[in-house]
């Protein structure tokens, strides 16, 4: 039984599909088919009207030039009644809500900043028509904003540039070091940086007063204090000559070299047992030494700070202005005998003056008489011309030898004596005695 159902069930299904094969394409065309596939005469004129509306728009923005675009459903509203407006010649004006009260005392300053954004490329355009002018483009209303943007952009350069920053105008107003040394009454004192503080005459005055101790001079330095003396050996310590005189250096170095000469076990013996008064040295030549010979270190001045190196300089205080050595005078090829010549710097010194640093230096041919057989004159060995004004008469100093010596003081009337000395009083007992 239940394979012959089967069997018709199967064969109902099979003539349904070849009935329907059978079938015309006429009945299938006039079966009204649900998922919209039947031909292009029975479809709904849905699409072309969606088109239509869509063309609509576009030709709207167009019209408007690119205004704005309206969101929502009053966009798709509107665009039907801007197209039918425009195709029927009507103008259509916005007018925007007034922001501002009327009854308000500064409505009109209000009014004029609303009206300048509220106009745009339209108002623009309507105005060149109607003085029947040709509309500006919007590249002809851009370029008047962008020349103010570029000539803001100008001034507001100008306006930097003159503006000086804290450091240029501290470098304008900073003084040279030539009107610094014209300002102050101790210009020698003067340095470079000296410019660069705060007040620079308070400090060139602070520099130049009585006992002032200047700042050590590696203040400036980036290496670190005393950093360029690595390296360097350091030279034994001497003695000084009143210790050295006693003669201990020579009984110490004799006791080292007999110990040097000792074995390990003479040594042990000598740390075990030491003996005493090994190297004994008379003690009056000791106190002598230190009472009587003793000299005072070499110390420097009140003031005069130590630096790197200032050990290795060499100190002139032997030396003498003025005074011309026999080594000098070789080294200038000045002959030691015969006729003196003048050293090199005497004509210049005619000419420009005695040097200012030593106003009480005696040159001769200059402020003082030329040594006996020398000759004024420009010719060899010659003194050159002697400094006078136009009386014939010394500049700087006695150059002829015409003024008069001091009287020399006649000593024998002259009290030698002690200020101050007590005098001897005799008492009345010893001149009775001496009676």
């Amino acid at each position: 039984k239940m394979g012959g159902h089967v069997e018709s069930a199967l064969g109902s299904e099979g003539g349904a599909r070849e009935g329907g094969a059978q079938r015309s394409a006429s009945e299938w065309e006039a079966i009204p088919q649900v998922d919209g596939g039947g031909g292009a005469a029975d479809k709904p004129d849905y699409n072309s009207s969606k088109n239509k509306k869509k063309k609509e728009k576009k030709k709207a923005k167009k019209a408007a030039g690119g205004g704005t675009k309206d969101s929502g459903a009053g966009a798709a509203a509107s665009a039907p009644a801007e197209a039918t407006a425009a195709d029927l010649g009507v103008e259509i004006e916005y007018v925007a809500d007034s922001m501002v009260d009327q009854s308000d005392p500064n409505f009109n300053e209000w009014s004029k900043i609303f009206e300048h954004f509220q106009k745009g490329p339209k108002d623009t355009a309507a105005e060149a028509e109607a003085e029947g002018a040709e509309a500006p483009s919007a590249e002809e209303v851009k370029k008047p904003v962008a020349k103010e943007a570029e000539d803001s952009d100008d001034e507001d350069g100008e306006k930097k540039k003159d503006k000086l920053s804290r450091k240029k105008f501290k470098l304008l107003n900073r003084l040279s070091i030539s009107e610094l040394k014209q300002l102050v009454k101790r210009p020698d004192v003067v340095e470079v940086w000296d410019v660069t503080a705060s007040d620079p005459r308070l400090l060139v005055y602070l520099k130049s007063y009585r006992n002032s101790v200047p700042v050590p001079r590696h203040w400036c330095n980036k290496r670190k204090y005393l950093q360029g003396k690595r390296g360097i050996e350091k030279s034994a310590f001497q003695l000084p000559a009143f210790i050295e005189a006693t003669g201990i250096a020579k009984l110490r170095q004799a006791y080292e070299e007999k110990n040097s000469e000792q074995s390990s076990k003479q040594k042990a013996r000598a740390q075990s047992r030491p003996k005493m008064s090994k190297m004994d040295i008379d003690y009056q030549v000791l106190h002598d030494a230190f009472f009587k010979f003793q000299t005072k270190p070499t110390m420097t001045k009140h003031g005069d700070l130590y630096y790197e190196s200032k050990e290795l300089e060499v100190k002139h205080t032997e030396r003498r202005p003025g005074a011309v050595s026999d080594e000098l005078k070789t080294a200038l090829g000045m002959p030691m005998e015969g006729v003196p010549v003048p050293p090199p710097w005497l004509i210049n010194m005619q000419r420009y003056g005695p040097p200012p640093s030593y106003p009480n230096l005696k040159v001769p041919g200059l402020n003082a008489p030329i040594p006996a057989g020398a000759q004024f004159g420009f010719h060899s060995g010659g003194w050159g011309k002697p400094p006078v004004d136009e009386f014939g008469r010394p500049i700087y100093g006695d150059v002829f030898g015409v003024t008069a010596t001091e009287a020399v003081v006649d000593e024998t009337d002259v009290e030698k004596k002690w200020w101050g000395e007590i005098e001897a009083v005799e008492s009345e007992d010893e001149e009775e005695e001496e009676e």
